[in-house]
């Protein structure tokens, strides 16, 4: 057809392919010397780095520029940085080593025989109080099952396994979807915990009117503990929008350490600062509880090994919990 370039086609043989990546490989040893030196800013320091005389390094750069056919490094006062081209491969350098590293780590263990794998993500305090036993009695009956633990906020748990970033979860939402498949763990209350000192904490029972009063720390996630307040907040006719949200369990506490601050937390988050004495923790009233559940997503590939998991961490919370 007049007009159309016919001269233009994808390879489509093996022969082919080879001609084309063959004119456009670059030395992977040069690209990784190119890489220290342009993050390093200096010829010595990729030398030390690398171990290798600079003599060496220098005419490995000068033989990739020559390569590419263009500059790759401009020398500034004691050192070197990148052209604009330089910085251009300096990036893709990173990934494309990044990737082989990647590579042989997994043919390194490809060597072992097939594994299988399975990832659970969890929120604090679940983690510490619950995850360390599951995974004692896991590795010992499933040694060949390599396991992955994410720890999360509550809200961000939910996210994890939602996307399928995750193949097992412990969330706090009850799962409108009929992909998900959840079993009910355990409820545990939640309470207001502050400073012993805290004026508005010296009370028994704190009312739920009185939540307005204190200098409150809530969570930031959506689809966890956050969700949960919210409509305890809002059956209470209550509006609080503290100015403070963060997803810390940890960064919660030193905030209620230093500053008086307060938190709706479940029990187990402050236990040594409830024994020392620290920390007092209050129930609300009415009452509030979360409802911890086991979830997966149905089609999660990789069943034998989350069903071990999943029987594994329900027998230890069974035992913890009897």
């Amino acid at each position: 057809m007049p007009g159309v370039a016919t001269d233009k086609r994808v390879p489509r043989t093996a022969s082919e392919v080879t001609a084309v990546a063959s004119s456009r490989l670059i030395d992977s040893r040069r690209l990784l010397y190119f890489m220290h030196v342009a993050q390093g800013g200096s010829f010595t320091a990729a030398e030390a780095a690398l171990d290798i005389a600079q003599p060496a390094l220098s005419r490995q750069i000068r033989q990739l520029e020559t390569d590419l056919g263009t500059k790759l490094l401009e020398r500034r006062g004691h050192g070197v940085e990148p052209t604009a081209t330089g910085r251009v491969l300096l990036q893709y350098a990173v990934e494309v080593l990044d990737l082989m590293g990647t590579a042989v780590d997994e043919v390194e263990q490809s060597k072992l025989g097939p594994r299988d794998r399975v990832s659970l993500a969890v929120s604090r305090p679940f983690s510490t109080t619950y995850v360390p036993d599951v995974l004692r009695r896991f590795s010992k009956e499933y040694p060949h099952i390599h396991v992955s633990v994410f720890e999360a906020s509550s809200g961000h748990v939910y996210e994890m396994l939602t996307s399928g970033a995750v193949d097992l979860a412990v969330v706090l939402v009850r799962a409108n979807s009929p992909k998900i498949s959840t079993t009910k763990l355990f409820d545990e209350a939640l309470l207001v915990t502050g400073r012993s000192d805290n004026p508005h904490l010296q009370q028994a029972v704190v009312k739920r009117a009185d939540l307005a009063r204190l200098e409150l720390i809530l969570p930031a996630a959506p689809f966890g503990t956050r969700g949960i307040l919210e409509r305890y907040f809002e059956e209470g006719d209550l509006k609080i929008d503290p100015g403070l949200r963060f997803d810390s369990v940890s960064l919660m506490k030193e905030m209620i350490r230093r500053d008086g601050y307060s938190a709706i937390l479940p029990e187990s988050a402050c236990v040594a600062e409830l024994e020392t004495g620290e920390f007092v923790a209050r129930p609300l009233k009415p009452s509030l509880q979360r409802t911890l559940r086991l979830a997966h997503l149905r089609d999660k590939r990789q069943p034998e090994a989350l069903t071990a998991l999943r029987e594994t961490l329900l027998a230890v919370i069974m035992g913890q919990n009897a």
